[in-house]
């Protein structure tokens, strides 16, 4: 069975793309994409093949360049493949679907856009901005419920969290899978003297409250890994604190390495879909203090694999000085135990039974 897996971008690396590569190369899928860059591709495998559409044209403004090239570069590619059967995630890739094909729809989440409506403020764009985000919102959701509706046989997706915006924005029922964990890449060394947070510098990923809230704790020591728009800021927000560091462009093995090493991760999206990072450090051994919403109330049992808190300076910084080693060295068994229920294998098999049902259409 020839399966294509149809993704908007690969850009950077996060816990959306990481998905997206293990699912790839578990199903012997091809991708195809709108572009990807040097940094991706060393955790890209060699087995999987990658079709690139091209990287964005539209580079006066990256953000709205994404949102509004990026589909129609789908659209105008939507019979230059011919698949057994296709899979689409993210929101721009459902633009090259067609019907009377087997599409899979892979809804991560619904475009924040679409059901946030904070999302917007977040994101602190102009006012001309906002008005042309606006309208592509009237637009383009529109179009988007079309597709869904008339395109695809099925819709699966990664969280209890995710099923519920689906179906508030599709008003579709959707099929639960959880993302992949490769669990046997990641050991336990040892608890070193750090706390570590890993993403994409986003607004929606709340680091300055990390910051914030370790600057007041100089003797507790924070590793940040990621890229994206906030980096400066963050720079400039950690200032002279010494207790902070900032990691880009990191190794698959090296960001292993910190797992391994770390004390404990520490994790406070808004409203994250499912997030990786908790399950990522368990495999390793590591609980988490994460966020008391969204996704991370399914990874983390509070408590027991990691503490559950407000989204509050006050609150982590109560949640660093519980989490100690001697309560991380308490949670490290009930951790191991808990993530192998997300092993790459148990989600594998899941999608293979989905997989499986074409086969007797």
């Amino acid at each position: 069975m020839r399966i294509g897996i149809f993704y908007d971008n690969l850009l950077t690396i996060g816990g959306a793309e990481k998905h997206v590569l293990q699912l790839a190369d578990a199903l012997c899928a091809e991708i195809i994409t709108s572009g990807h860059t040097d940094d991706v591709r060393k955790w890209i495998s060699p087995k999987t093949k990658i079709n690139n559409l091209g990287n964005l044209i539209f580079r006066v403004n990256k953000p709205l360049g994404i949102l509004f090239e990026t589909p129609f570069r789908f659209l105008i590619n939507k019979n230059r493949f011919n698949y057994d059967v296709n899979i689409f995630i993210g929101f721009s890739s459902i633009f090259a679907s067609s019907k009377n094909k087997k599409n899979i729809y892979y809804n991560l989440i619904p475009h924040r856009l679409f059901y946030d409506k904070d999302s917007i403020k977040l994101k602190k764009f102009n006012l001309l901005q906002i008005i042309i985000l606006k309208l592509y919102v009237i637009t383009f959701k529109k179009w988007s419920e079309n597709l869904i509706a008339n395109n695809f046989d099925k819709i699966i997706t990664q969280s209890k969290t995710a099923q519920v915006k689906i179906k508030s924005t599709y008003r579709k029922s959707a099929i639960i899978i959880p993302p992949p964990i490769d669990i046997k890449k990641y050991i336990f060394k040892t608890f070193g003297d750090f706390y570590l947070t890993v993403g994409r510098l986003y607004p929606e990923k709340r680091l300055e409250l990390l910051v914030d809230a370790f600057k007041k704790l100089p003797n507790k020591k924070l590793i940040i890994v990621g890229s994206g728009p906030l980096k400066q800021k963050l720079i400039n927000r950690i200032g002279l604190a010494d207790n902070i560091q900032l990691l880009s462009n990191l190794s698959e093995k090296k960001l292993q390495q910190l797992y391994s090493n770390c004390l404990a991760t520490i994790y406070m999206p808004k409203d994250e879909d499912f997030g990786l990072v908790p399950l990522e450090g368990m495999a390793a051994g590591k609980a988490c203090i994460a966020a008391n919403e969204g996704g991370c109330k399914e990874t983390v049992i509070d408590g027991k694999t990691g503490f559950l808190i407000n989204a509050t300076e006050k609150d982590i910084i109560k949640a660093i000085k519980k989490l100690d080693l001697k309560e991380a060295k308490k949670m490290k068994n009930n951790c191991l135990r808990w993530v192998k229920k997300f092993d790459t294998k148990e989600c594998i098999k899941q999608w293979k039974k989905e997989l499986n049902i074409f086969k007797t259409v």
